[in-house]
């Protein structure tokens, strides 16, 4: 895996609960934390040695263009994210719900001791029924399922679609439920974005797709006539098997413990995993309850630290003062800097004032 492959899974590899604002680490971004901690690299028999370690990072910069970012950035980030660089990994990307669907329904019929689901929207339309089909199947069969689901992005989904999963045995968990009686602010502090799927401990998704059919349309080829108002939605999901599949698992699990969920056998989710590949990750966790954020500050020091290009995708681009002034200050440093933005949105608000700067 070339360097700037590995750049480009920092910024994908990312599981989040987001809240409305990213809220950085004061001072985090202030200095250069090179060499203050030491870098940890794991395999599937867990941390390697500090030669085995030296032998990866020198593989990862052999195979892309003359750069410090490893040096620059990746100190920082095992500071603030305290999680390890894992080795061993196959990372398949997925562009458009098309195949993102196609390789998670084909994991979830594979699966064979547990299914855990974590999303911010699932719609009981004709994809949301099909996932639900393809859960409730699986738990007949014994396989455990359990899945969150954030209460504001899934608000128009009707009660009994949840109830009709939980009645066949699935463990349904429904995040931050909406409280009328309290005030508005309280109940928006903290929403679930993430998007997780983790099949039998071995294979983890995580990306941008929500359970919806605006996701059913590729971007590469033509699909059938749509309502004026019904654009399709194009997003990027990652299939990922490997050592680093356990990171997603104890996001999961923290995300149902802190909503008080039925009590697991957390001890099932943590099969002994094998070498899958050659992939280098390191798994980066936001939480809405979180003080600041985890993967806004790695993402900000990436950015920081581009010495080649920093290129960036985005459906919603309104940026604070910090991720602007490093955008510039990486053109200004002559990083061939990127952004793609989309010509329409579900959002006036949010489009117009993207196009503001």
């Amino acid at each position: 895996m070339t360097m700037l492959k590995y750049a480009a899974l920092l910024c994908t590899l990312l599981t989040l609960g987001c809240s409305a604002t990213p809220v950085t680490h004061q001072g985090a971004l202030g200095h250069s934390a090179a060499g203050a901690t030491p870098l940890r690299v794991e395999g599937a028999h867990g941390p390697l040695s500090v030669q085995q370690t030296k032998e990866i990072l020198a593989r990862l910069k052999k195979s892309g263009p003359e750069t410090s970012i490893f040096t620059r950035h990746l100190a920082l980030e095992e500071e603030i994210a305290g999680s390890p660089l894992m080795t061993g990994n196959k990372v398949t990307l997925l562009i458009d719900g098309p195949a993102t669907y196609k390789s998670m329904y084909a994991a979830i019929e594979s699966a064979k001791k547990n299914i855990n689901m974590e999303t911010y929207s699932i719609e009981a339309d004709e994809v949301g029924r099909r996932f639900a089909g393809a859960l409730m199947e699986k738990q007949k069969t014994g396989v455990q399922v359990n899945l969150i689901y954030d209460s504001i992005g899934s608000l128009g989904t009707p009660r009994d679609f949840f109830e009709k999963l939980a009645d066949s045995g699935v463990h349904v968990l429904e995040f931050n439920p909406i409280n009328p009686l309290v005030l508005r602010k309280k109940w928006e502090a903290g929403r679930d974005h993430r998007k997780l799927l983790v099949i039998d401990g071995q294979i983890a998704f995580v990306g941008g797709v929500n359970i919806s059919s605006v996701y059913s349309s590729g971007s590469f080829t033509r699909s059938k006539p749509r309502a004026k108002d019904a654009q399709p939605w194009r997003d990027t999901h990652i299939r990922i098997e490997g050592p680093v599949v356990s990171e997603f698992q104890k996001f999961f699990l923290t995300t149902w413990n802190g909503q008080k969920g039925e009590p697991l056998r957390s001890e099932i989710f943590f099969p002994q995993i094998g070498s899958k590949g050659n992939d280098v990750v390191r798994a980066i966790s936001t939480q809405p309850i979180d003080h600041y954020s985890p993967i806004y500050i790695t993402l900000i020091s990436a950015i920081n630290s581009a010495e080649i290009y920093a290129y960036i995708t985005k459906a919603y681009f309104v940026p604070d003062a910090e991720l602007l002034s490093a955008l510039k200050n990486a053109a200004d440093r002559k990083v061939d800097v990127r952004l793609l933005l989309p010509s329409k949105t579900d959002s006036d608000l949010v489009f117009y004032a993207s196009r503001s700067y």
